[in-house]
């Protein structure tokens, strides 16, 4: 029998009670516990002694407690997998220096890792904790490989470690870049670059001090760095009525039944006034009435009530899907029958549960739709998403909804948001409505 390969030690989250801070909060550490010994290292996060679940090893109560444990969530899984990828004879002052990021016994140091690549398994581990959806995924993985070209053409080496990553190389990369795109796709292509020396800081490689306030590397506008799931917004990219054509008329030629389902989702989500896929997962028949042609159900999202006309093209796909006789309560199969979406009065619960569920099957609907833009020929990632944002864009410009309207079309608590989304579509519309239709004659002297 072979001898018994040693298990490594499992971080703990834990509170200092004995280092209280001016606030009346204390640091959370993470803790290994090796041959009788406690080796702790900072998290540089404090809270109240009543705002720690020490069981659960978890904040609670907290305003930021999301945020505070996503990012305790991510400290430990950097040191644990520092830890795992040793596979030598763990003591506890090895241990100490794997923590540090220093070398031991010659192998690599962790802060000579290559950046690019520390980025691009930072941002898949994102995606596979459904901590992103696939457009968020796949377009960081683009951004990430242009920022690997530059390092390419600057140093002439396709790597860069870690600990050379600075402020000056990422201002120099920017002064590069604008000059083929503008600032408001320059900020997005920071955004998984910053994400990553975000996480890098976090576990010890890079010294926080080194980059100040990471927002200020973005142009001329804050970014926020809470964990995202599911696509932003500002992302928007939309089909054209060619591209919406080809669409339609790959549907025909797809091979399998599946593909023409999830094209079937696409289309309703597009239909019905650009429903989220979060909508289109907990769509339930109930919330149809056929003989008012009438959508009424609760989003998601925002968690208001949305009531909405079905066009006859919604109500075609309905029709098919009530035919095929998937699922006798969700619409579009899902979700199980016995689903639960209240979780007896926990609703905090019942949430977490919904997004993991959505988010599982968002990646296999993405994974399928990007490989339907692709045989088309799209130059952004098909999503979900993109038929929201081309029902937004052809509502406001190929049939003059008004934005108010709109707004109220995609469920949106407040005009500002859509504002926010889709004003900058607008400006050949404002255009053309202040040459044909706010010229108002006689209202000038002879000058």
């Amino acid at each position: 029998m072979g001898r018994q390969k040693r298990e490594k030690p499992q971080g703990k989250l834990v509170i200092r009670k004995n280092r209280i801070n001016a606030k009346g909060e204390a640091p959370v550490n993470i803790a290994y516990f090796i041959n009788g010994k406690t080796i702790q290292r900072s998290t540089d996060i404090f809270v109240a002694f009543n705002q720690w679940d020490a069981k659960g090893q978890q904040v609670v109560g907290h305003k930021d407690a999301t945020r505070l444990n996503n990012k305790l969530a991510a400290i430990k899984r950097g040191y644990d997998e520092v830890i795992e990828q040793y596979d030598g004879y763990l003591t506890a002052d090895i241990l100490r220096k794997l923590l540090d990021g220093e070398a031991v016994d010659g192998r690599p140091n962790p802060k000579k890792t290559d950046f690019v690549q520390y980025a691009l398994d930072y941002n898949r581990r994102r995606y596979d904790l459904s901590k992103i959806g696939y457009s968020t995924y796949y377009n960081a993985e683009r951004y990430l490989k242009k920022f690997k070209r530059f390092i390419e053409l600057k140093r002439g080496e396709s790597a860069i470690p870690i600990a050379e990553i600075t402020l000056d190389l990422l201002d120099e990369y920017k002064v590069n870049r604008l000059k083929e795109i503008g600032k408001e796709t320059m900020n997005k292509e920071l955004t998984p670059i910053i994400k990553a020396i975000s996480y890098a800081v976090q576990n010890g490689l890079v010294d926080a001090a080194k980059f100040g306030n990471l927002n200020d590397i973005y142009i001329g506008q804050s970014r926020s760095y809470s964990e995202d799931v599911g696509d932003k917004e500002d992302d928007i990219h939309y089909l054209t009525k060619e591209q919406m054509q080809a669409f339609v008329d790959y549907y025909s030629k797809a091979k399998f039944n599946r593909t023409r389902e999830i094209m079937d989702m696409f289309l309703f989500a597009f239909h019905a006034c650009g429903l989220r896929v979060s909508d289109i997962a907990t769509l339930e028949w109930k919330h149809i009435d056929f003989e008012k042609k009438r959508m009424e159900k609760r989003l998601v999202k925002g968690k208001n009530f949305h009531e909405i006309h079905l066009n006859q093209y919604a109500i075609a796909i309905l029709n098919k899907w009530k035919a095929m006789n998937k699922n006798p309560r969700f619409v579009f199969d899902l979700l199980p029958v016995d689903f639960k979406l209240e979780s007896d009065g926990n609703r905090e619960e019942a949430d977490r549960r919904l997004k993991m569920v959505i988010a599982s099957k968002n990646r296999t609907i993405q994974q399928s739709l990007r490989e339907i833009g692709l045989k088309l020929g799209l130059d952004f990632g098909l999503s979900m998403h993109v038929a929201r944002h081309t029902f937004a864009i052809w509502a406001l410009n190929e049939r003059d909804i008004s934005l108010h309207l709109v707004s109220r079309m995609l469920g949106h608590k407040s005009i500002e948001a859509t504002e926010k989304n889709y004003a900058k579509f607008l400006k050949d519309k404002v255009d053309e409505v202040i040459a044909k239709k706010a010229t108002f004659d006689g209202c000038l002297p002879e000058i």
